[in-house]
């Protein structure tokens, strides 16, 4: 069954909100990986607070970064985070994204993912990288729409084209459109079209 969840942007209000689902997907998807760092609450509160009020620092000095919650009947169940970057030479980082265990496999996923690529294409951007731990369930997501590894056995994966990917899924909301304040001039070319 797939579900068309509500998507909107988190703010620091929602920040406990984010960690909940981060902590709580992690135990129930990957029981056999998790370690106490990752129940680590006021790690990951003071790390989310500080991603929702100034996007990813180092890799994004203007303090770019967006999260997005998804709800279903007004419940958040899953979240996204991206932010601009040049690492593995690319346009952007999907910082991670997180489904309710018992919400995957509805689509949600793939409507978060959506608002990222679609945002990217709108900014301008045209590759993005993932990293993933080695076991992550989200690396077969990744694979499935089009994420290829850096290298055999990499930790990273990138999408060579934000365009092909956005237009396998789901269209956005237009007011998730809004705020796009384009790519960081840092990361625009200096000569020529890439």
């Amino acid at each position: 069954m797939t579900v068309a969840p509500s998507i909107r942007p988190a703010s620091v209000n929602d920040t406990d909100t984010v960690v909940r689902i981060l902590i709580a997907s992690k135990e129930a998807s990957s029981p056999d990986t998790i370690e106490d760092h990752d129940r680590d609450v006021q790690f990951w509160t003071r790390r989310w607070r500080g991603y929702i009020l100034r996007g990813r620092l180092p890799f994004a000095l203007f303090g770019d970064g967006w999260v997005f919650l998804a709800e279903v009947a007004g419940v958040p169940v899953a979240y996204v985070a991206y932010h601009h970057t040049r690492r593995h030479e690319t346009d952007a980082e999907l910082q991670n994204i997180y489904v309710l265990k018992e919400w995957q496999r509805k689509g949600i996923g793939a409507h978060l993912l959506g608002v990222v690529a679609h945002r990217l294409q709108a900014d301008g951007s045209r590759r993005m990288c993932v990293g993933f731990d080695a076991n992550s369930q989200y690396k077969q997501f990744y694979m499935k729409h089009g994420a290829v590894e850096t290298e055999p056995g990499s930790p990273w994966a990138i999408w060579h084209d934000i365009h092909a990917l956005a237009s396998q899924l789901p269209q956005p909301a237009e007011p998730l459109m809004t705020d796009l304040r384009g790519q960081p001039r840092w990361l625009r070319p200096r000569w020529g079209p890439r």
